[in-house]
Parts: C-alpha cells; sequence; structure tokens
C-alpha cells in the first residue's frame, strides 16, 4: 500500500501492489461508506495516523494503470485495505475519476508565522509538503481556540485578519472556510469547505491569531512584538473586553478563560494593567479606575489570579502573571479608557495652532468649534507640549478638514492632564 501525489508518504492518490503491478483504487459515493473508513484502514495501515481529510474524485489527479480495488461498506477496524469487502483484484465499476484519496494526520502541519512568537501570526497549514495561508471570511474566536491549543498556547487572545495584522501570505492557501465549534483536537477536525493547495495569488482572506502567550511545550510567556495594524483595523475578538459601559472603552474589565469570560477582581487591576487593556481595545488614555460598584456586578466567575504589567505591552495576554490574593476578591475591576486615541492641530506648519483634529479608533476628524472654548485649549495645547493657549480661532479659520466633523462637546476645566480625561457631551 501507498499513497501518490502527496509530497510524502502520508498523503496522496491511494494505491496497491498486486501480482508485482501498482494499481489505484476507486469508490463511489454510495458504495456504503459514508464515513471513508477505507480512509481509516489507510491511515493507520500505513502509520500515518488518524484521517484529516478523504477524498474521491481523483484529489491527487487520477491514476493511468490498473484499477485493483473498489472497497465497500469496510468497517475501519480492517488491518489492511484488502480486507474490506470488495469485488476481487482487479474487478470495478468506477473508473480512474473515482480514485480516492487520504490526508492523514502526519502529512498535516500547522504553524504561526511573522508574529515574534510561536503563539502569534499568520495561520499557515502545510500540505503536499508546501506551508499555505488559511483563507476565512468569518474566522473567530472559535478556529483561534483550536488553533492555539494544538500548538500548546493556551486559550486563544484574539482572532484577526492576516491583512491588519502580521502581513498576508504569498504561497498558495491551505485551506478554505473553517468552521470549528472550539473543542476540536486540531483544525483538521473542524468542518473545512476547502481543502488545498489553491495556488492563487488572492490572500485578503489570510487568518491570524494571537495566543495567550502561556505555551506548555515551552514553559514560559512568550512576551510578543507590537503587533502592526493598517487602518481600518478588522475590530478583533480578543482576550480582554470593557462591559456595561456605553461603549468599548469603558466598563468592567472581563478576559477570556477558555470559551467563557470572566471578570477580574479590582485589587488587580492598576494603572498598568489599565494602560494595556486600553490599548489592546483600541482606545485612549486611562482616564479612570472606578470601584467595583460602577458598571455593575459580575454575575459569573472571576479570573483566578492577576496580571504583572509594565505598561507597555500590546495585550494583556502579554503581561506575566500573578497569583491571587490570599485576601479574596472585594469585587470586579472596572477600567474607563478615552475613546480618542489622538490629537493633532491640522493645517498649520507650526504643530502649536491649527484646526483641532481627534483620532477615534484610527480615523481622524475635526472637531466642532461651537462648544469649543480657552480651558479645552489650554488642555490640548499643554497635551501637544505647547504651553498655554494664546486664543481660540472662529471655527474655520484653518479651514475644513478632510475627515468627520464630530459633534463633541469637550467640557475641560483646563487643570486636566490630557484631553481624553476631559467629559465630553454629544452636541
Amino acid at each position: 500500500l501507498r499513497l501518490v501525489g502527496g509530497g510524502g508518504r502520508c498523503a496522496g492518490r491511494v494505491e496497491v501492489k498486486h501480482d508485482g503491478e501498482w494499481g489505484s483504487v476507486c469508490a463511489f459515493e454510495f458504495d456504503f461508506d459514508w464515513e471513508a473508513r477505507w480512509a481509516v484502514v489507510v491511515c493507520r495501515q500505513l502509520g500515518c495516523g488518524r484521517v484529516a481529510r478523504a477524498s474521491l474524485h481523483a484529489p491527487f489527479g487520477p491514476g493511468s494503470g490498473r484499477i485493483w480495488l473498489q472497497p465497500f461498506f469496510c468497517h475501519g477496524t480492517e488491518d489492511a485495505l484488502e480486507q474490506c469487502p470488495h469485488f476481487g483484484w482487479g474487478e470495478h465499476f468506477c473508473g480512474h475519476e473515482w480514485d480516492v484519496g487520504v490526508t492523514c494526520t502526519d502529512a498535516v502541519e500547522l504553524r504561526l508565522v511573522d508574529g515574534g512568537s510561536p503563539c502569534a501570526g499568520r495561520v499557515e497549514v502545510k500540505l503536499q509538503g508546501h506551508w499555505g495561508s488559511v483563507a476565512d471570511d468569518n474566522w473567530d474566536m472559535e478556529d483561534a481556540e483550536v488553533v492555539c491549543q494544538q500548538l500548546g498556547c493556551g486559550s486563544a487572545s484574539a482572532a484577526y485578519s492576516a491583512l491588519d495584522h502580521f502581513g498576508v501570505g504569498v504561497g498558495p492557501i491551505s485551506l478554505a472556510l473553517v468552521d470549528c465549534s472550539g473543542d476540536e483536537a486540531t483544525l483538521w477536525d473542524c468542518k473545512i469547505r476547502g481543502w488545498g493547495p489553491y495556488n492563487i495569488s488572492m490572500h485578503g482572506l489570510d487568518a491570524a491569531v494571537v495566543c495567550q502567550g502561556r505555551s506548555w511545550a515551552w514553559g514560559h510567556v512568550w512576551h510578543f512584538m507590537p503587533i502592526p495594524c493598517h487602518w481600518p483595523c478588522t475590530a478583533p475578538t480578543g482576550f480582554s473586553q470593557l462591559v456595561g459601559g456605553d461603549g468599548a472603552c469603558a466598563g468592567r474589565l472581563e478576559v477570556r478563560q477558555g470559551r467563557a469570560w470572566v471578570g477580574v477582581c479590582e485589587d488587580q487591576v492598576d494603572m498598568e494593567v489599565a494602560q494595556v487593556v486600553c490599548r489592546e481595545l483600541g482606545c485612549g488614555e486611562v482616564i479612570a479606575i472606578p470601584g467595583s460598584g460602577r458598571f455593575g456586578a459580575v454575575s459569573g466567575a472571576l479570573w483566578d489570579g492577576g496580571f504583572q504589567c509594565n505598561g507597555s505591552e500590546p495585550l494583556l495576554s502579554a503581561c506575566a502573571r500573578r497569583p491571587a490574593q490570599s485576601q479574596g476578591c472585594s469585587g470586579p475591576g472596572s477600567v474607563i479608557c478615552s475613546s480618542y486615541t489622538g490629537f493633532r492641530l491640522g493645517n498649520s506648519s507650526s504643530g502649536c495652532s491649527g484646526r483641532v483634529e481627534v483620532a477615534v479608533r484610527g480615523t481622524w476628524g475635526s472637531v466642532c468649534a461651537s462648544e469649543w472654548d480657552l480651558p479645552d485649549a489650554h488642555v490640548l495645547c499643554r497635551h501637544l507640549g505647547c504651553g498655554r493657549a494664546w486664543s481660540v480661532p472662529p471655527g474655520g479659520s484653518f479651514g475644513s478638514g478632510e475627515g468627520p466633523l464630530r459633534p463633541d462637546a469637550f467640557g475641560c476645566s483646563g487643570s486636566e492632564r490630557h484631553p481624553g480625561q476631559c467629559p465630553v457631551a454629544v452636541l
């Protein structure tokens, strides 16, 4: 028995040798073997692990010589393929277009690339001896969870589009349209609509993953490289979230534990943790770390422990873990981040005068002038390193911006260190 055309001994067109001559194996879809148990026999007989994918219709190309077997109604417990019921050597009712092929698990490999560690990056699968991307227009946390667990990298922190994070691939596409429930042992145990490799250059749907970073195979926490993002970013479903507030940038802190969300004790949420959370969620500066009652009580479990961050990590999952405090948990922690990720003065060469512009999740826009006053300007000028504000010119003095006009009314007192700390109302 051998497999031909699959790039190795554990994948390819199924061939058997009889009377000194190699020939293929064919089967119909209605040969009473809906679960392709013949493939289970093939992979076990060759010592190639379990079945990753079995297919009719000559997936590795049709044979050109004899067709030796047409098995039917295999039980999957046979020691050799010829022990399955068949019509006799050389007796068959199907042609080479029905030659069967199989990919066993020992022929498929999985890795993450271009992420700075084995536990983050673009998802790639090795098929037929070549590495290729995984393309999916609905890549989610359940899919990412299977990848991370299979690689020994703990639970998933985020599921991304590689177009926004880590960059797209340049080779073939190995798998397309993957749908996992989250508890599969390997990625190829999931429902996969497209098995490649597909030699096409359409990599806009390439999938990427960031795992929580604890690789049990290596026994330590990986600290990831900062993640590049070309706006507009695809919003990730990640390791941390803020719930119970008015938007994604304020609320009770929860982290992903397996497939569930759990709260974090307020004693474990300090300024450094809050800075990392705000950065991971695409928000601005930390405004406050309020008490546990601000956004309601947590209804489920709490995270068993905390995080030791230095404040510069790109993801909360990249922070070191620390044990739970012995005195217990007084309540769930909360964080309030600014929704503004940047401030600048546009249409001016000096940098200290111009049209007021703010960025929200990477998109720059102008601020409506009707409620902008001198205390607001004082805080902005201080933040930009420009000293105190000299004046507030009328709206339109520096032209119209190209982005959206934000109807935000800042209510700064003038003493705030950052404009994101000022109260904001919508006009």
